[in-house]
């Protein structure tokens, strides 16, 4: 188009002493080397979202292989898993004739046979939802009364570390919630701050209704986040610098699962901390 624009000018103006056809010809050659350039380019940037649209397809398919071939191994692996878990409480619970080498032989097994326990219920749930199976069983309840036997479950817990558990509880309206994925959130926040915080601490649990959505707040007396590990919060098999007071254990990936159930649930999961203040991780839901 710009071609027959200048061929059209030269032709009604003429050739003068300032335009004469070697100009002319300068630019309609610059013009057509400018219409093949956009044109290699415009084709070039065609095929690269050609090629990006064949990898993410493939990239999404791996992924959804991976979560069922993650879920199938996980699932296989979790009876097993369970069987020497149940023997070796029953052995521990039952024998009064083991000697002790045998009995710290079978604490171990007990031990690392609920961490594998632990990490294998992780994979599945990972595999449930990352497939988008995540189907919740909403229930009009209590979200108070809920959370008082949570705190209690986990109070058992705390004990062993000499840790007190503190609850504050607004008085809430009943809502729509999933107990089951709600409590592994709940409890996964609570251990999470029974675990890197130091014997003797104390734990604070809250709830309280703001605006249109409850909101649940657990808060330690832990070494803090530092600002490098908080890029790293909710984020799968993550490990953070600071280190359980207790040597417990953690799969990495329960930070990730309760911010997927939370937002399941249409609400938010975040956390508030200074290196050596605690840390407060708090999440919402919808009363509505």
């Amino acid at each position: 188009m710009k071609i027959e624009q200048s061929i059209k000018s030269f032709l009604k103006t003429g050739p003068t002493q300032d335009r004469d056809i070697n100009e002319l010809v300068r630019e309609l050659l610059e013009q057509q080397a400018n219409e093949k350039d956009i044109s290699i380019k415009t084709q070039l940037l065609k095929n690269l979202v050609f090629q990006y649209s064949l990898a993410e397809r493939k990239l999404a398919e791996l992924n959804q292989l991976k979560n069922k071939f993650l879920g199938i191994t996980a699932h296989d692996l979790r009876n097993p898993i369970v069987s020497i878990r149940g023997f070796s409480e029953l052995i521990l619970g039952e024998s009064e004739n083991l000697t002790n080498d045998q009995r710290e032989l079978l604490t171990i097994i007990n031990t690392v046979s609920n961490q594998m326990l632990t990490l294998l219920n992780d994979l599945l749930d990972v595999s449930i939802i990352e497939s988008g199976k995540l189907d919740l069983q909403l229930e009009l309840a209590s979200f108070s009364d809920f959370l008082v036997d949570r705190v209690k479950i986990n109070t058992v817990i705390a004990d062993k570390k000499g840790i007190k558990l503190h609850a504050d509880f607004d008085d809430v309206p009943e809502t729509l919630f999933d107990s089951n994925r709600i409590g592994q959130v709940i409890d996964n926040l609570i251990s999470n701050a029974i675990k890197f915080s130091p014997p003797s601490a104390n734990i604070y649990v809250k709830i309280k209704k703001d605006d249109e959505v409850i909101r649940v707040s657990v808060k330690d007396e832990g070494p803090g986040i530092s600002m490098d590990d908080k890029l790293k919060l909710f984020g799968e098999y993550q490990r953070l610098t600071a280190k359980p007071t207790g040597g417990e254990k953690s799969t990495g990936l329960g930070l990730s699962i309760a911010k997927k159930i939370v937002e399941a649930h249409r609400g938010k999961i975040w956390a508030e901390s200074e290196p050596g203040s605690g840390a407060t991780f708090l999440f919402t839901i919808p009363l509505r």
